[in-house]
């Protein structure tokens, strides 16, 4: 077989899983932002549709390892090529993970009724889903574009989301001292902020992928 026509098969293949980590990055950013919104609103069939939306998710990544193995084990790529191929698994990984997140905040939005004395937590919460759709829309472009700026953009975004988290912590301690009856909802609000810095974490990981696609060398601190 021609050996150009095998270098098309190839790139073609990538670039249909490409298409789908694309996707799948698109799901997860709408995911987290629709399971803050319900959290802010008490939108409790917003956070059942936030819940229901995992399992697309869950089939994206079985379809993009399943042909990302197949791409691999037929083609069997080399240097820069089998990087490409097991950078996307790496980012489904990433993705998948991000999806359990919006999926577990939305369970912890429906678990209590009132959130209301927490407002400006609230408002806190919704933009640090806004904060990380948007580096997830950065870091996702970095990856098809092979861009190592926009990725070392993406990951330094990242120290943002851990010091609203930090400061969202102590702000939460606040209320549970000032209100024992706050305790039961902030824990929830706590478990939710640690899960949107969880999201951040994997942002960053994407973007030490693109690091490595496109030097070939491990991203080291």
């Amino acid at each position: 077989m021609d050996n150009t026509h095998i270098v098309t098969r190839f790139d073609s293949e990538l670039s249909e899983i490409e298409n789908l980590l694309i996707q799948m990055a698109d799901l997860v950013s709408q995911q987290i932002k629709d399971s803050a919104k319900a959290l802010q609103t008490g939108d409790d069939k917003l956070a059942k549709l936030v819940s229901k939306g995992d399992s697309k998710i869950n089939r994206l990544e079985e379809k993009i390892d399943e042909k990302a193995i197949r791409l691999i084990a037929l083609r069997q790529p080399m240097a820069e090529d089998l990087r490409s191929a097991i950078t996307t698994l790496k980012v489904s990984n990433c993705l998948e993970r991000m999806g359990d997140y919006a999926k577990t905040l939305s369970y912890r939005a429906r678990k209590i009724d009132d959130f209301s004395p927490m407002k400006p937590v609230l408002r806190s919460i919704v933009e640090m889903s806004e904060k990380i759709s948007d580096m997830l829309g950065t870091v996702m472009e970095a990856y098809v574009n092979r861009d190592l700026s926009k990725a070392t953009k993406a990951r330094e975004s990242d120290q943002e989301i851990n010091d609203k988290t930090d400061a969202l912590f102590r702000e939460l301690l606040t209320y549970m001292m000032e209100n024992p009856r706050n305790i039961e909802p902030c824990t929830h609000l706590l478990f939710i902020s640690k899960n949107l810095e969880r999201s951040g974490d994997q942002i960053t990981n994407i973007a030490e992928q693109v690091h490595y696609l496109v030097t070939g060398e491990l991203l080291e601190e």
